[in-house]
């Protein structure tokens, strides 16, 4: 007996889906590449970048990264083609990266070529010290 219950095999599982670690960049086997945080910082210093906010825009106001558009997911779904600019870097962005995940893949499938995906979102860039930005209404 090797301990464990009777009948039971042991199945080795192999994991066979594209990931590719460039210098710290994941790509999840489409050209979307997830950030970190840090790397955000350093992308945001590319003249061509644009930061695109998904989330909705009471989320947007209540803070937001420095320079990014608030471009609700569901607008951005109405008319991609008028909300992103065709030779831009572009950086998707949200609460913790599932809505910009969203984003980046309909840009994918669009025919965007350089498109990146923050991972953590709004939260894992505050949780890495960076700040947010609160809009203030107009007076």
């Amino acid at each position: 007996s090797r301990g464990g219950p009777p009948n039971l095999a042991v199945i080795a599982v192999r994991h066979n889906r594209h990931l590719a670690d460039h210098d710290v960049i994941r790509y999840n086997g489409t050209m979307v590449a997830t950030v970190s945080p840090k790397q955000l910082a350093d992308l945001l210093s590319n003249p061509n970048a644009y930061l695109v906010d998904v989330r909705d825009h009471d989320e947007w106001a209540s803070g937001h990264v420095d320079g990014a558009r608030s471009v609700p997911l569901d607008q951005l779904r109405a008319d991609p083609e008028r909300e992103l600019p065709q030779q831009a870097v572009l950086i998707f962005i949200c609460a913790k990266g599932s809505r910009s995940l969203t984003a980046a893949k309909l840009a994918e499938r669009l025919g965007y070529e350089t498109i990146y995906n923050v991972d953590g979102g709004t939260a894992a860039w505050a949780r890495a010290g960076f700040p947010l930005v609160a809009a203030r209404a107009a007076a």
